[in-house]
Protein backbone atom coordinates (compact mmCIF):
# COMPACT_ATOMS: atom_id res chain seq x y z
CA UNK A 1 0.00 0.00 0.00
CA UNK A 2 1.48 3.21 -0.72
CA UNK A 3 0.31 5.59 1.72
CA UNK A 4 -1.03 3.72 5.13
CA UNK A 5 -4.17 3.61 6.39
CA UNK A 6 -2.97 3.26 9.48
CA UNK A 7 -1.40 7.32 9.01
CA UNK A 8 -4.82 8.45 8.21
CA UNK A 9 -6.77 7.04 10.86
CA UNK A 10 -4.44 8.11 13.54
CA UNK A 11 -3.50 11.74 11.87
CA UNK A 12 -7.73 12.33 10.93
CA UNK A 13 -9.33 11.22 13.95
CA UNK A 14 -6.53 13.22 16.43
CA UNK A 15 -7.67 16.29 14.58
CA UNK A 16 -11.46 15.72 13.65
CA UNK A 17 -12.69 12.82 15.74
CA UNK A 18 -16.13 13.27 13.81
CA UNK A 19 -14.76 12.25 11.16
CA UNK A 20 -14.03 8.09 12.08
CA UNK A 21 -17.51 8.00 13.66
CA UNK A 22 -18.27 4.36 12.22
CA UNK A 23 -21.25 4.20 9.71
CA UNK A 24 -23.34 0.73 9.06
CA UNK A 25 -23.35 1.31 5.69
CA UNK A 26 -21.46 4.00 3.86
CA UNK A 27 -22.93 6.02 1.67
CA UNK A 28 -20.33 7.91 0.10
CA UNK A 29 -20.21 8.92 -3.26
CA UNK A 30 -16.72 7.54 -4.61
CA UNK A 31 -16.84 9.53 -7.48
CA UNK A 32 -16.99 12.79 -6.15
CA UNK A 33 -14.26 11.59 -2.91
CA UNK A 34 -11.49 10.58 -6.45
CA UNK A 35 -12.65 13.99 -8.00
CA UNK A 36 -12.19 16.33 -4.68
CA UNK A 37 -9.20 14.56 -3.83
CA UNK A 38 -7.57 14.88 -7.12
CA UNK A 39 -8.35 18.71 -7.25
CA UNK A 40 -5.61 18.40 -5.18
CA UNK A 41 -3.36 15.83 -5.45
CA UNK A 42 -3.56 15.05 -9.21
CA UNK A 43 -3.30 18.60 -10.65
CA UNK A 44 -2.22 18.17 -14.74
CA UNK A 45 -2.38 14.72 -13.58
CA UNK A 46 -2.78 14.09 -17.79
CA UNK A 47 0.71 15.27 -18.76
CA UNK A 48 2.31 13.67 -15.16
CA UNK A 49 1.08 10.51 -14.64
CA UNK A 50 3.51 11.32 -11.62
CA UNK A 51 1.55 13.61 -10.22
CA UNK A 52 -0.52 12.11 -7.40
CA UNK A 53 2.57 10.72 -5.94
CA UNK A 54 4.53 13.68 -5.79
CA UNK A 55 1.71 15.84 -4.60
CA UNK A 56 0.03 13.46 -2.24
CA UNK A 57 2.25 10.55 -2.06
CA UNK A 58 6.13 10.91 -1.10
CA UNK A 59 8.71 13.63 -1.38
CA UNK A 60 10.88 10.55 -3.19
CA UNK A 61 9.28 11.46 -6.26
CA UNK A 62 10.58 14.58 -6.52
CA UNK A 63 8.97 17.72 -6.38
CA UNK A 64 5.76 18.61 -7.49
CA UNK A 65 5.29 20.81 -10.50
CA UNK A 66 3.97 24.46 -9.45
CA UNK A 67 0.21 24.72 -9.36
CA UNK A 68 0.76 27.91 -10.88
CA UNK A 69 -0.10 27.90 -14.89
CA UNK A 70 -1.40 24.02 -14.19
CA UNK A 71 -4.60 22.83 -15.53
CA UNK A 72 -6.30 21.01 -12.49
CA UNK A 73 -7.83 17.86 -13.58
CA UNK A 74 -11.02 19.37 -11.97
CA UNK A 75 -11.03 22.15 -15.08
CA UNK A 76 -14.70 22.84 -16.08
CA UNK A 77 -16.54 21.27 -13.93
CA UNK A 78 -18.71 22.05 -9.99
CA UNK A 79 -16.76 23.70 -7.51
CA UNK A 80 -19.16 21.86 -5.17
CA UNK A 81 -16.79 18.37 -4.28
CA UNK A 82 -13.77 19.85 -5.62
CA UNK A 83 -11.28 22.18 -3.16
CA UNK A 84 -11.11 25.25 -5.22
CA UNK A 85 -8.15 27.14 -6.50
CA UNK A 86 -8.26 29.62 -3.22
CA UNK A 87 -8.54 26.82 -1.09
CA UNK A 88 -5.60 25.62 -2.04
CA UNK A 89 -3.02 28.45 -1.76
CA UNK A 90 -2.77 27.14 2.11
CA UNK A 91 -2.62 23.33 1.02
CA UNK A 92 1.08 21.95 2.92
CA UNK A 93 3.59 21.36 0.30
CA UNK A 94 4.84 18.53 2.14
CA UNK A 95 3.34 15.23 0.37
CA UNK A 96 2.39 13.73 3.28
CA UNK A 97 0.85 16.81 5.11
CA UNK A 98 -1.28 17.40 2.14
CA UNK A 99 -2.91 14.16 1.80
CA UNK A 100 -4.26 14.57 5.40
CA UNK A 101 -5.24 18.07 4.99
CA UNK A 102 -6.92 16.91 1.09
CA UNK A 103 -8.99 14.38 3.67
CA UNK A 104 -9.87 16.58 5.92
CA UNK A 105 -11.22 19.43 3.21
CA UNK A 106 -12.76 16.59 1.32
CA UNK A 107 -14.74 14.94 4.26
CA UNK A 108 -15.99 18.50 4.79
CA UNK A 109 -17.73 18.62 1.45
CA UNK A 110 -18.67 15.12 1.14
CA UNK A 111 -19.80 14.44 5.02
CA UNK A 112 -21.06 10.86 3.95
CA UNK A 113 -17.11 9.41 3.39
CA UNK A 114 -15.04 8.13 5.95
CA UNK A 115 -10.80 7.55 6.57
CA UNK A 116 -11.61 4.67 5.92
CA UNK A 117 -13.33 5.26 2.21
CA UNK A 118 -11.07 7.71 1.69
CA UNK A 119 -8.44 4.54 1.81
CA UNK A 120 -10.25 2.50 -0.32
CA UNK A 121 -10.55 4.92 -2.94
CA UNK A 122 -7.23 6.78 -3.58
CA UNK A 123 -4.24 4.64 -1.57
CA UNK A 124 -4.40 2.80 -4.58
CA UNK A 125 -3.96 5.56 -6.91
CA UNK A 126 -1.22 6.69 -5.43
CA UNK A 127 0.62 3.51 -5.24
CA UNK A 128 -0.08 3.46 -9.06
CA UNK A 129 1.22 6.86 -9.83
CA UNK A 130 4.36 6.09 -7.49
CA UNK A 131 5.40 3.37 -9.56
CA UNK A 132 4.82 5.49 -12.67
CA UNK A 133 7.74 7.70 -10.81
CA UNK A 134 9.35 4.72 -10.03
CA UNK A 135 9.02 4.72 -6.36
CA UNK A 136 8.24 2.43 -3.66
CA UNK A 137 6.50 3.21 -0.90
CA UNK A 138 6.39 0.83 1.62
CA UNK A 139 4.03 1.38 5.17
CA UNK A 140 7.62 0.49 6.87
CA UNK A 141 9.69 2.97 5.28
CA UNK A 142 6.76 5.56 5.22
CA UNK A 143 6.15 5.26 9.60
CA UNK A 144 10.12 5.19 9.99
CA UNK A 145 10.52 8.57 7.77
CA UNK A 146 7.46 10.34 9.68
CA UNK A 147 8.36 9.00 12.93
CA UNK A 148 12.23 9.09 12.07
CA UNK A 149 13.54 11.90 15.21
CA UNK A 150 15.92 14.78 13.71
CA UNK A 151 18.80 15.06 16.31
CA UNK A 152 19.90 18.70 17.33
CA UNK A 153 22.89 18.81 15.12
CA UNK A 154 20.51 17.54 11.44
CA UNK A 155 17.72 20.06 12.80
CA UNK A 156 20.20 23.28 13.29
CA UNK A 157 22.05 22.28 9.40
CA UNK A 158 18.14 21.88 7.92
CA UNK A 159 17.50 25.44 9.48
CA UNK A 160 20.50 27.18 9.34
CA UNK A 161 20.58 26.20 5.40
CA UNK A 162 16.72 27.74 5.10
CA UNK A 163 17.40 30.69 6.90
CA UNK A 164 20.30 31.60 5.17
CA UNK A 165 18.67 30.44 1.76
CA UNK A 166 15.93 32.83 2.40
CA UNK A 167 17.40 35.74 4.64
CA UNK A 168 20.89 35.92 3.32
CA UNK A 169 24.18 35.26 5.74
CA UNK A 170 23.82 38.53 6.79
CA UNK A 171 20.12 38.80 6.78
CA UNK A 172 20.43 41.42 4.09
CA UNK A 173 17.14 39.74 2.68
CA UNK A 174 15.19 39.98 5.75
CA UNK A 175 15.55 43.19 6.88
CA UNK A 176 11.60 44.03 7.27
CA UNK A 177 10.88 42.41 10.36
CA UNK A 178 7.69 41.08 8.66
CA UNK A 179 9.93 38.94 6.22
CA UNK A 180 11.59 37.64 9.08
CA UNK A 181 9.06 36.38 10.73
CA UNK A 182 7.72 34.68 7.79
CA UNK A 183 11.18 33.29 6.64
CA UNK A 184 11.30 31.72 10.02
CA UNK A 185 7.80 29.93 10.21
CA UNK A 186 8.63 28.98 6.67
CA UNK A 187 11.79 27.11 7.97
CA UNK A 188 10.27 26.06 11.17
CA UNK A 189 7.72 24.21 8.89
CA UNK A 190 10.42 21.87 6.68
CA UNK A 191 12.42 21.11 9.46
CA UNK A 192 10.31 18.21 9.81
CA UNK A 193 10.68 16.29 13.02
CA UNK A 194 12.89 19.28 14.84
CA UNK A 195 9.69 20.82 16.77
CA UNK A 196 11.36 20.27 20.37
CA UNK A 197 14.15 22.69 18.88
CA UNK A 198 12.84 25.02 16.66
CA UNK A 199 11.85 28.02 19.77
CA UNK A 200 16.15 27.56 21.07
CA UNK A 201 16.55 28.60 16.64
CA UNK A 202 14.02 30.75 16.89
CA UNK A 203 15.76 32.86 19.13
CA UNK A 204 19.35 32.56 18.33
CA UNK A 205 18.56 33.76 14.71
CA UNK A 206 16.42 36.52 16.21
CA UNK A 207 19.86 37.28 18.36
CA UNK A 208 21.89 36.67 15.31
CA UNK A 209 19.81 39.42 13.56
CA UNK A 210 20.32 42.23 15.77
CA UNK A 211 23.82 41.32 16.63
CA UNK A 212 24.33 41.96 12.39
CA UNK A 213 22.65 44.73 12.15
CA UNK A 214 24.31 45.84 15.46
CA UNK A 215 27.81 44.78 14.05
CA UNK A 216 26.52 46.62 10.37
CA UNK A 217 25.18 50.41 12.04
CA UNK A 218 28.49 50.26 14.05
CA UNK A 219 30.91 49.46 11.05
CA UNK A 220 29.00 52.18 9.02
CA UNK A 221 29.14 54.78 11.54
CA UNK A 222 32.96 53.83 11.90
CA UNK A 223 33.23 54.80 8.11
CA UNK A 224 31.10 58.31 8.50
CA UNK A 225 33.52 59.02 11.55
CA UNK A 226 36.52 58.21 9.56
CA UNK A 227 35.75 60.82 6.92
CA UNK A 228 34.77 62.80 9.37
CA UNK A 229 38.09 62.97 11.23
CA UNK A 230 39.65 63.09 7.84
CA UNK A 231 38.03 65.90 6.47
CA UNK A 232 38.89 67.58 9.95
CA UNK A 233 42.48 66.96 9.60
CA UNK A 234 42.79 67.99 5.86
CA UNK A 235 40.79 71.16 6.80
CA UNK A 236 43.36 72.01 9.56
CA UNK A 237 46.16 71.56 8.00
CA UNK A 238 45.17 73.88 5.16
CA UNK A 239 44.30 76.06 7.50
CA UNK A 240 47.72 76.29 8.51
CA UNK A 241 48.98 76.31 5.35
CA UNK A 242 47.33 79.48 4.37
CA UNK A 243 48.26 81.24 7.69
CA UNK A 244 51.57 81.19 6.72
CA UNK A 245 51.75 81.21 3.11
CA UNK A 246 53.27 77.47 2.81
CA UNK A 247 50.38 76.89 -0.15
CA UNK A 248 50.70 80.10 -2.27
CA UNK A 249 54.49 79.87 -1.91
CA UNK A 250 54.79 76.04 -2.76
CA UNK A 251 52.59 76.88 -6.23
CA UNK A 252 54.61 79.66 -7.50
CA UNK A 253 57.57 77.60 -6.91
CA UNK A 254 56.60 74.73 -8.92
CA UNK A 255 55.46 77.48 -11.58
CA UNK A 256 58.52 79.30 -11.49
CA UNK A 257 60.01 76.30 -11.88
CA UNK A 258 58.08 74.33 -14.87
CA UNK A 259 57.07 77.20 -17.09
CA UNK A 260 59.32 80.18 -16.27
CA UNK A 261 62.77 80.50 -18.52
CA UNK A 262 64.88 82.19 -16.42
CA UNK A 263 62.86 79.98 -12.76
CA UNK A 264 61.86 84.15 -11.79
CA UNK A 265 65.57 84.38 -10.89
CA UNK A 266 66.19 88.18 -10.75
CA UNK A 267 63.27 88.52 -12.63
CA UNK A 268 60.07 90.23 -10.79
CA UNK A 269 57.81 89.78 -14.49
CA UNK A 270 57.93 86.22 -14.24
CA UNK A 271 57.65 86.13 -10.78
CA UNK A 272 54.84 88.51 -10.99
CA UNK A 273 53.28 86.02 -13.67
CA UNK A 274 53.99 83.15 -10.99
CA UNK A 275 51.88 84.97 -8.65
CA UNK A 276 48.99 86.07 -10.84
CA UNK A 277 48.52 81.70 -11.93
CA UNK A 278 48.54 81.05 -8.24
CA UNK A 279 46.65 83.62 -6.78
CA UNK A 280 43.72 81.55 -6.36
CA UNK A 281 45.49 79.99 -3.65
CA UNK A 282 44.88 82.95 -1.37
CA UNK A 283 41.44 83.30 -2.79
CA UNK A 284 40.61 79.87 -1.08
CA UNK A 285 42.12 80.62 1.59
CA UNK A 286 40.40 83.76 2.50
CA UNK A 287 37.23 81.60 2.13
CA UNK A 288 38.37 78.69 4.97
CA UNK A 289 39.02 81.97 7.41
Amino acid sequence: MCYPRLLFIVAICAIAPAFCAPAATSKCSKTNMQRCLDSACAINVGMNPAARCQYCGTSSAGEAPSQKGLNKITAGQSTKYTITDKELKVAPSDPGKRYIWATTECIKKLPDCTTDDVSAIYDKLIEQSCKAAGVSMQISATMSNINKKQTKSSCTTAFTTCMNKKCGTSFENCEEDATFTRSVAECATDATGCDEYIAELRTQFTKDRKNAYAKKESTLQSIVKNYQDTRKTKISSTKSNCQNGKTFNSCVNTVCNNNMPNKCDQNKTERSMAERLCQFYKTACTVLK
